[in-house]
């Protein structure tokens, strides 16, 4: 058998009655070709129109997921180049010229169980005794039995015989909560009353629901005091980080990269609220205050490792520091009487007052003209934070506490959760382009004006975060 990518990431859609259904792999992208000629059931010569891409015992599908006759099959034997592929002699159904042929890697199902959300996984059905996918079907569903050990969660892998995928979203047993994707997707359907099939499937769904939320996210409105379009920054969108950013000796700036949820705005003062240095929190400020601070000092790295009792240190660059004087290497407030070439300092005593007094590593941050201590302020500007101040030896590892704006997480899976509070404006999203792939306009335009009013009878209610400016967006809505 080739080898294959990773398994796909299982998803259950629906937990009901003590019915688990599971959605199919989504083989939109695998190697397919279609039958060149009918094969009956049994058949063992499958003629096909490019057998490119498939190999001895890879699986395969006949027919497309959903269709009561579509079943699996193996390729038994080397494969030449052209249209002729030897399978096994396992088909039940006879299958019509250019019945579609598509190689798949998940065929199976396990199913686990736990007590808490995220806690230890327990099989209900493990390799030994996986469920198949029925493909035949629009998802694949496992009853529980009385003899299964009920629990809190349940999760679900892909399994190909060999290897296992990576494992489901925890889901409780009494189903999918309000917020979760595969629930808004559902109540879209059911309003329209459709259901997915080959054409309109759940990545299609999936795909507009995530965009009905970045909707939500970009929404603005036009003012009618000021006539001014106004970006809605929701109170939802605020996320206080205490832990993502620490602070390092003689540090001025860091880059908000390093948040573990990414921001909602790639220009940072849009998106910073405020800060705290530990505890203490910290004016915000424009950034050529921040280059005002700094106008008449030097900054440099240590480029070659200094020892303690160094009489000498070699940086990056002296040029911009006085001839003699006082700077501040690392943890060390170390004074010089001269200058050696361009990246030398010299004369700088072995012990004592004005000494290296440790290893100071290539990379170490030197200053002079600016005691480093605590910041008292601070800008954000181009991805970064900025202080006005370099941080001092007695403030190294304080946490950066910020409150920002987040980007909202992607709805990407079925059990992807929205933060979005008002979740029943989804389905009416979601129902708007249901019915426009359906080609009905009018009611299509009908849910998406449901939709846009409670979007708007929201932000109407909502409480902004505090930020020390008014930010205005264009927006390609027209409300």
């Amino acid at each position: 058998m080739a080898t294959l990518k990773s398994l796909q990431r299982a998803q259950i859609f629906e937990i009901r009655d003590s019915i688990i259904r599971i959605a199919h792999p989504d083989i939109r992208y695998n190697t397919q070709t279609g039958l060149a000629a009918p094969i009956s059931a049994g058949g063992t010569t499958m003629s096909v129109l490019d057998n490119n891409g498939f190999a001895d015992d890879d699986w395969f599908l006949v027919g497309n997921p959903g269709d009561q006759t579509t079943e699996e099959c193996d390729v038994n034997g080397a494969v030449t180049r052209g249209g002729t592929v030897t399978i096994t002699n396992t088909l039940k159904f006879d299958h019509e010229v250019n019945a579609p042929v598509i190689r798949i890697a998940e065929r199976k199902i396990t199913i686990y169980g736990a007590a808490t959300d995220g806690g230890a996984l327990t099989a209900i059905k493990d390799t030994a005794g996986a469920i198949s996918i029925e493909w035949n079907k629009q998802w694949t569903e496992y009853a529980l039995l009385t003899t299964d050990t009920a629990y809190n969660y349940y999760v679900v892998k892909y399994y190909n015989g060999v290897t296992e995928g990576a494992a489901s979203e925890y889901i409780l047993a009494a189903g999918l909560t309000s917020s979760m994707a595969g629930t808004l997707i559902q109540e879209a359907l059911d309003i329209t009353n459709t259901e997915i099939d080959e054409n309109l499937t759940r990545e299609k769904l999936l795909k507009w629901l995530d965009d009905g939320q970045s909707k939500i996210s970009a929404f603005a409105y036009q003012d009618s005091r000021s006539g001014g379009l106004i970006q809605v920054d929701w109170d939802f969108e605020l996320i206080d980080d205490e832990s993502s950013l620490t602070a390092s000796v003689n540090q001025t700036e860091l880059a908000i990269s390093g948040l573990t949820v990414t921001p909602k705005y790639v220009e940072s003062a849009k998106a910073v609220v405020d800060l705290r240095f530990g505890n203490t929190p910290l004016n915000k400020i424009e950034i050529d205050e921040i280059d005002d601070s700094f106008k008449d000092t030097a900054s440099t790295t240590v480029s070659v490792e200094a020892s303690a009792g160094d009489d000498t240190l070699t940086v990056a660059s002296n040029v911009l520091f006085g001839d003699s004087g006082t700077i501040y290497v690392g943890e060390d407030t170390v004074t010089y009487t001269g200058k050696d070439g361009t990246t030398g300092f010299t004369g700088i005593p072995v012990a004592g007052t004005g000494s290296i007094t440790d290893t100071r590593a290539v990379g170490v941050l030197v200053w002079q003209g600016i005691s480093p201590g605590l910041p008292t302020k601070y800008a954000a500007y181009n991805n970064k934070i900025f202080f006005n101040a370099p941080v001092g030896a007695d403030y190294e590892n304080y946490p950066i506490k910020l409150r920002y704006l987040k980007k909202l997480t992607a709805l990407t899976r079925l059990g992807s959760v929205t933060d979005v509070p008002f979740t029943y404006a989804f389905k009416f999203y979601v129902a708007s382009k249901i019915e426009a792939f359906r080609k009905n306009m009018d009611e299509s335009a009908m849910h998406m004006g449901e939709f846009e009013k409670i979007v708007m009878n929201q932000a109407l209610q909502n409480r902004p975060p505090s930020t020390d400016e008014t930010v205005y967006h264009n927006s390609n809505w027209n409300i």
